[in-house]
């Protein structure tokens, strides 16, 4: 059953969270304030600022592409020191925002929105295996946590690579899927929808529908769940994905629940 939400803890930025201490497949616990997932990191404020620099984070997952960065620049403590993470730029991809917004301006109305929001949810785990892997070799290295991960808004990208955090760490299907969902409670939708029609304009030249950009904003269950169809479609399970596509060894996976558990 899902809970209630936490209050937003920064005022610049209201999705970010630590994800919650799950219970996993053998009893063990997700370790508290070890994960933390967020939208972009432009407008914080000196107090977020001084929030996160508590928190200790050492390693920044930003899984936006290399436009979004410079468009939308990341404010950060100076202090601790953290390593930002070099992912591959995946602005020519069929995962970035520019082929979402391609793909809503051909299919207006709310069924195009919803169709190209599946499309996308369906082409993220070959999208995003190369990014996992080199995000879990981090982790192995063991200078990788805690850790955020982050993207523009901080449930499509953020939300299936912290997914795939989750199942590796054994946290099972139910909750992975709650954590998901619980990005739906810090979402404006008609302030959001009027912010992300004017970035399709500025910035990618389309034209987008309000009707057609409102399941954008949306956190829906079918989203996640259709990126889990096409893991369990490809790889057989979760587990295979992880091994096969993102290629996680058993010992890896084993250190990786100790890192992520108590």
């Amino acid at each position: 059953m899902s809970r209630a939400a936490p209050a937003p803890l920064l005022s610049g930025a209201h999705n970010f969270r630590a994800v919650r201490p799950y219970k996993t497949a053998d009893g063990r616990m997700l370790r508290a304030n070890n994960i933390y997932r967020s939208g972009e990191l432009s407008r914080l404020s000196d107090t977020d600022l001084g929030i996160i620099a508590g928190l200790n984070i050492h390693l920044v997952c930003d899984l936006r592409t290399g436009r979004e960065q410079s468009e939308f620049v990341s404010r950060w403590p100076e202090a601790p020191a953290h390593v930002k993470l070099d992912l591959p730029d995946r602005h020519e991809s069929d995962s970035g925002p520019h082929k979402i917004f391609e793909l809503i301006a051909s299919h207006q109305g709310e069924a195009g929105g919803v169709l190209a929001m599946d499309m996308l949810y369906r082409r993220k785990p070959k999208a995003f295996a190369r990014s996992l892997q080199i995000l879990f070799q981090t982790i192995l290295g063991g200078n990788g946590l805690p850790l955020l991960v982050h993207c523009h808004a901080g449930k499509d990208r953020t939300g299936f690579v912290v997914a795939m955090l989750l199942a590796a760490a054994g946290v099972n299907r139910e909750d992975i899927i709650e954590d998901y969902i619980i990005s739906s409670h810090y979402f404006l939708a008609e302030k959001e929808v009027l912010a992300l029609a004017t970035w399709a304009k500025r910035s990618f030249g389309q034209e987008i529908h309000p009707a057609s950009a409102r399941p954008m904003v949306d956190t829906r269950l079918d989203y996640i769940e259709a990126a889990l169809q096409e893991i369990d479609a490809g790889w057989g399970s979760v587990d295979g994905y992880l091994r096969d596509a993102v290629g996680l060894t058993g010992l890896d996976r084993e250190a990786v629940q100790n890192l992520l558990t108590s």
